[in-house]
């Protein structure tokens, strides 16, 4: 009898439809995915043949209790439960040991998803952190800030409603308008942190973490903070790295996977956020080509039990690039997605955005109109064959409707 995995997922998304989904069948397991958007998930498996789940479950995945009592009332055995949602971590580590089945630490993935949390804990591990502070609707706050400083929500993705503050006024304004849209939303400030941004992916079976690598990457002019580029073990990511996973064990990552932020100031990396996942923004997918296939299978096999296996490792080079819309409007061009092979050199543009699509402009990682990624596993220069693609890439918004 096959062994069934229990995968959690909230929206649909392109890790858990092309990812984890098809490696957990390949792997020959019953694969059971539970969604609080089950029709939006139906439709994809209509569509798209290579997300065919076995069963497709519905309810609150953000209540552990309720993903127990689904499980238990269709009998279930489950041999793994995973999720690779930020919003859920937290819901599928609980319910993962209810079961007595490898699982994150919930109280790490709840400390790592909120952000106030985050910075509470660095200040009691004695790590490197910034001032901060939660701020309320309608309640004073307790302290001047230095400006500039920076604004988010404290459970936000994608760099939704991040931005840098320059002064008092700017940061009134940003707190007006977020709290038109979220009246009850708490906004967290942190001073702000000079130096660039890499990431750190690690991979832990339960008695050891193990240090993949990590992108450099490239930001957006301020005050906002869309990534646009990234470049797989660049000089800042390489050198710093032994450092970040120290911290990242302090403050207690340890099980599976995990995507982790740092800035890299005169002091040396602060931890901007850690996201108790996979990579995101197409990343995975070339962690999955440099890794000969193996990075959503690796995943899941710590979730069914498996040790990391110490030769597993990322090698090669990698490069991303987003294109990213300039101003809300309707998309114009004829650019489309396509995967490209020259020897071991992989190149894939993947649209994200469509002509005649009327788009709305966020400031974040959700305007993107494409990801143009290519990829080495034997490390060749990437560069050129990227800026041709990204030459010959012509989707645009166009912010003038026409009669």
């Amino acid at each position: 009898m096959k062994s069934t995995i229990i995968i959690v997922s909230h929206v649909v998304n392109d890790a858990v439809i092309h990812g984890f989904v098809p490696t957990a069948k390949a792997m020959g397991l019953r694969v059971i995915l539970i969604t609080d958007h089950k029709l939006s998930h139906l439709r994809v498996s209509n569509d798209d043949e290579r997300f065919s789940p076995d069963a497709i479950l519905e309810c609150d995945v953000f209540n552990p209790l309720e993903l127990i009592e689904t499980i238990t009332e269709e009998n279930i055995k489950p041999s793994a439960v995973f999720s690779n949602s930020d919003h859920l971590q937290t819901s599928t580590a609980i319910c993962a040991q209810f079961f007595g089945l490898p699982a994150k630490d919930w109280t790490v993935t709840l400390q790592a998803k909120n952000k106030h949390l985050t910075r509470q804990v660095l200040n009691e591990k004695s790590l490197p952190n910034v001032q901060s502070e939660l701020l309320y609707r309608d309640t004073d706050s307790a302290f001047d800030f230095t400006f500039p400083v920076v604004a988010k929500p404290k459970e936000g993705v994608a760099s939704i409603d991040v931005q840098r503050c320059n002064s008092k006024s700017e940061l009134e304004s940003y707190c007006e308008r977020f709290w038109q849209k979220h009246p009850t939303s708490p906004i967290l400030v942190e001073d702000f942190l000079q130096g660039p941004l890499i990431t750190l992916e690690t991979l832990g079976d339960g008695e050891s973490l193990t240090a993949l690598g990590g992108f450099d990457v490239e930001l957006s002019e301020p005050p906002f903070f869309i990534e646009t580029a990234a470049t797989w073990n660049g000089g800042n990511s390489t050198q710093f790295k032994n450092e970040c996973v120290r911290q990242l064990q302090v403050f207690g990552v340890g099980f599976g996977v995990c995507h982790s932020e740092f800035i890299i100031t005169k002091l040396g990396p602060v931890l901007v956020e850690i996201n108790y996942r996979s990579i995101g923004d197409g990343r995975e997918f070339l962690l999955d080509n440099l890794s000969g296939g193996k990075w959503f299978s690796t995943i899941l096999s710590l979730h069914l039990g498996s040790k990391l296996d110490p030769s597993f490792q990322i090698s090669g080079s990698a490069n991303v690039h987003y294109v990213v819309a300039k101003q809300s409007g309707v998309i114009e061009g004829t650019s489309t997605s396509f995967i490209h092979q020259d020897g071991d050199v992989v190149t894939q543009q993947q649209v994200l955005k469509h002509p005649g699509e009327t788009f709305l402009q966020s400031f974040s990682n959700k305007d993107y109109l494409a990801r143009i990624s290519i990829a080495s596993p034997s490390g060749q220069s990437l560069d050129a064959a990227l800026q041709r693609t990204i030459s010959r890439f012509n989707l645009t918004s166009n912010s003038e409707v026409n009669a």
